[in-house]
């Protein structure tokens, strides 16, 4: 099957397209969790220093 160098770029578009609304889509995370996130890591490493 060939494809035609406009038919390639629909498709590429298509797919580029279909991956930003994906990515638009997932829901976010707020600042307070990653923050939350780090001070657990922080705490675990700090245990196993003090141990």
């Amino acid at each position: 099957m060939e494809y035609s160098t406009g038919t390639l770029d629909a498709e590429i578009n298509r797919q580029q397209l279909a991956e930003r609304i994906a990515r638009a889509s997932t829901p976010k995370i707020p600042a307070t969790a990653h923050r939350h996130l780090l001070a657990q890591r922080l705490r675990r490493l700090a245990d196993r220093v003090d141990n």
